[in-house]
């Protein structure tokens, strides 16, 4: 449970940053709108309430999280194109198949002492994370606590409230029957009720002065402004510690009353613009006591709102056809998700003498790898109800045969523990390195509905190990299934529960990216430096060999996989290293460096780096 607790958490923290993201984007809208009627403003909270809802499964070109990945990765297919191979490496003929990685491991004393150090830590972070989901669930059911006492106790202050008998001749501009009510217990004009709502008055107001709040609070019945602001505060509760949550909240609020004040200028004409903001005025001075219970007058802003009116002309034809479309393009970018990357398709049938994978010209279906994707983050986030609705029954069968997936009554899950591959922005482990993903989608091939994907899971070391998965997938009727999964786990030889590399087949698929500005850099994904801090003491991993052997997942049998020195740079901080698979006698070259100087760690690096 505390397990699932802190995933959700981590989820959470991922859609508060996507949430984060789309009400900047509204604000400096809302810039460009400021001299336009804030009806049009108002309209743009409407496209963030839907992002804090739903994550629409719509991909688009003009998607605002398109920069995201301009920032955040580099194109795959240049990977693809460029990073097939570890440049230095003998070329080879590469083929399609994985083979199954046999089973043993070899285990070092030290190592493991120290690994089982860095799994208590890592337990300490996962109840760390799970606390704040309770501290997160604590605040959200406080909140809307504090709303229902809010409306329970605004119920009891207009309980001798008095029917005004002029209702059904009210002004404005509702198209049903609302009642209106005087109390003598209420600071303000205010809405109270979703369903049914009804207006509530402080007694002795003038009649003109009634005449345009009641035609004011008429507008906000019209609008169904008192859903929306409960579905808003409901929000605010879910994203409470979201600082850009409440901004939006405040900002919501008011331009749904500049937007009301608008609206009953245009209904009386500007012969009322000097009492109405009197009358903001003068509410605003006796604020309603329980504001995020009812739509109240008072509400936001007085001195915006009094300037705001003051101010108010009506706007161009022109004015509005500008500010609608400034709409329509930002709910466009907003409410879409980022279009996948072109990834080319490979043709299985073809060899070429390069440790580069061969592609054909045309790209994949934009949606295939885009379910594919999904499918992969999916895996990443331990999400085990659109795992199942991703997959058809055998599928489902064989992910529990292989103790991946438990169906227990209406509460699945899926995944071990640890290790696990890392979420979508990675760099979970310390917050120090490149935010990446967790995994990659390496192979996509139509033609034949197959796919590999290529993960990468943090051990307790902290150790980045490769998991190769091959899934087969339908397509029918536009609904995206997967109906075979196999996966192959090639660990170090610390922490394995499976052997290590030991063919340049498994080598090169593996390592597919390269290393340099990849999940396997150690300089960039965030592992580098603890690894370095506790390996150091450990003993383990001072020796350019044996670390590649760990690092780079290769088998710890020696019969099957030897590593020996190449070349030295100068300065003895930079090897190169000659990797022979003994059983068909193909080498690959890699290079080793000592980013944390002489007495550090050594760590793999793409290149002839000792040259």
């Amino acid at each position: 449970m505390m397990e699932k607790a802190g995933g959700i958490f981590l989820s959470f923290l991922q859609r508060n940053g996507m949430v984060a993201v789309v009400i900047l984007a509204v604000l400096a809208v809302r810039i460009l709108l400021r001299k336009c009627p804030k009806k049009y403003s108002y309209g743009l909270w409407g496209i963030v309430g839907v992002r804090m809802i739903f994550d629409l499964p719509i991909a688009s070109r003009f998607s605002l999280f398109n920069l995201v990945r301009l920032v955040k990765r580099k194109s795959q297919l240049t990977k693809i194109v460029h990073h097939t191979g570890l440049p230095g490496m003998h070329a080879q003929p590469v083929t399609k198949q994985v083979t199954q990685a046999a089973a043993g491991s070899h285990v070092t004393d030290q190592a493991t002492h120290t690994a089982a150090g860095l799994t208590a830590a890592l337990t300490t972070s996962q109840k760390i994370c799970a606390l704040l989901f309770f501290v997160w669930l604590t605040g959200m059911l406080l909140f809307l606590a504090y709303g229902i006492y809010s409306y329970i106790k605004c119920r009891k202050m207009v309980q001798t409230a008095v029917l005004l008998t002029s209702a059904k001749q009210m002004a404005g501009s509702i198209r049903r029957k609302v009642k209106i009510w005087e109390c003598d217990r209420i600071p303000s004009p205010f809405v109270l009720g979703i369903f049914r709502p009804q207006i509530y008055i402080p007694f002795r107001m003038e009649k003109k002065e009634q005449q345009y709040i009641l035609a004011h609070e008429s507008w906000h019945i019209r609008r169904y402004d008192p859903l929306w602001k409960m579905v808003a505060f409901v929000l605010l509760a879910v994203y409470w510690w979201n600082p850009f949550a409440w901004i939006a909240f405040f900002y919501m609020t008011r331009d749904m009353e500049m937007s009301c004040d608008e609206a009953v200028l245009a209904q009386f004409g500007n012969e009322i613009k000097q009492g109405y903001s009197a009358s903001l005025l003068s509410f605003a001075m006796e604020r309603h006591p329980y504001s995020f219970a009812p739509v109240a007058f008072g509400e936001g802003d007085a001195g915006r709102r009094i300037k705001n009116v003051l101010n108010f002309k009506k706007p161009h034809t022109w004015v509005a056809a500008i500010a609608t479309l400034l709409i329509v393009i930002v709910a466009v970018s907003c409410l879409t998700n980022q279009k996948p990357s072109g990834i080319k398709t490979v043709n299985p049938t073809e060899t070429v003498e390069s440790t580069q994978k061969p592609v054909q010209e045309n790209m994949v279906d934009a949606k295939t790898e885009q379910s594919i994707g999904e499918w992969a983050q999916a895996f990443c986030d331990r999400d085990a109800a659109k795992i199942m609705k991703m997959t058809t029954e055998e599928a489902q069968a064989d992910l529990e045969k292989a103790q991946l997936l438990w169906v227990d009554g209406d509460t699945p899950s899926f995944g071990w523990s640890s290790p696990w591959p890392w979420g979508a922005f990675g760099d979970f482990f310390g917050g120090t390195g490149k935010e990446m993903n967790g995994y990659w989608l390496h192979e996509i091939n139509p033609e034949v509905q197959t796919a590999e994907i290529l993960y990468y899971a943090e051990t307790s070391d902290p150790h980045v190990s490769v998991w190769i998965e091959n899934i087969h997938y339908t397509q029918k009727n536009g609904t995206f299934q997967i109906t075979k999964e196999e996966i192959n786990q090639f660990a170090d030889s610390l922490d394995a529960k499976t052997d290590g590399i030991s063919s340049v087949d498994e080598f090169d698929t593996a390592y597919a990216q390269g290393i340099n500005d990849s999940q396997m850099d150690y300089r960039v994904n965030g592992m580098g430096k603890m690894l370095n801090k506790n390996m150091t003491a450990a003993g383990v991993l001072t020796e350019p060999t044996e670390a590649a052997r760990q690092l780079l997942n290769l088998s710890s049998d020696e019969k099957l996989v030897s590593v020996e020195k190449d070349s030295e740079s100068e300065d003895q901080t930079k090897v190169g290293l000659e990797i022979t698979f003994l059983k068909s006698g193909e080498m690959r070259y890699i290079c080793m460096i000592q980013p944390w100087g002489k007495d550090g760690i050594w760590i793999p690096a793409e290149g002839n780096e000792t040259k």
